[in-house]
């Protein structure tokens, strides 16, 4: 059973997710028995082959949470706080990445493309064989001195 604190009170809500390493890869991913998690403490919480599709999690701590082989296709992260995250091979195409802080996060094999990247921090990020397709990022974040972005992959 995991803690969730969200707008100063907290609520106990259990998380019945497959561990990563045991999950087989033709069980299909599980949901949580929530639909929005608006500015919720997850830090450090073990979200492996989570179905998050649409999920709110507008400015949520997800500091060090485990997120391998998640969907967050769709979801809208804005002003979350990722740092430290493992996402590697999490699908985040379609998502609201906007100010988001993935510093120090591991996106190995993530899959973000078309996602809305404005503002998002990915100092010291771990991007080996994330694709990035269609999503407008700056590493780095919000650009504001210095050498113009790179173009768009064709």
């Amino acid at each position: 059973m995991a803690l969730l604190a969200s707008a100063g009170s907290a609520l106990a809500l259990p998380l019945q997710v497959q561990p990563y390493a045991e999950a087989s890869r033709t069980a299909p991913p599980t949901a949580p028995p929530w639909t929005a998690c608006r500015g919720c403490d997850l830090r450090g919480v073990d979200l492996r082959e989570t179905l998050l599709v649409g999920m709110d999690l507008r400015g949520a701590d997800l500091r060090g949470a485990d997120l391998r082989g998640s969907n967050l296709e769709g979801a809208d992260l804005t002003g979350a706080d990722l740092s430290g995250a493992q996402l590697q091979g999490a699908r985040l195409s379609n998502a609201d990445l906007t100010d988001v802080n993935l510093s120090a996060a591991d996106l190995s094999g993530a899959v973000i493309i078309q996602a809305l990247t404005p503002g998002a921090r990915l100092d010291g990020a771990v991007l080996v064989g994330a694709d990035f397709t269609g999503s407008d990022l700056m590493v780095g974040g919000e650009q504001r001195d210095g050498p113009p972005p790179l173009p768009p992959l064709p």
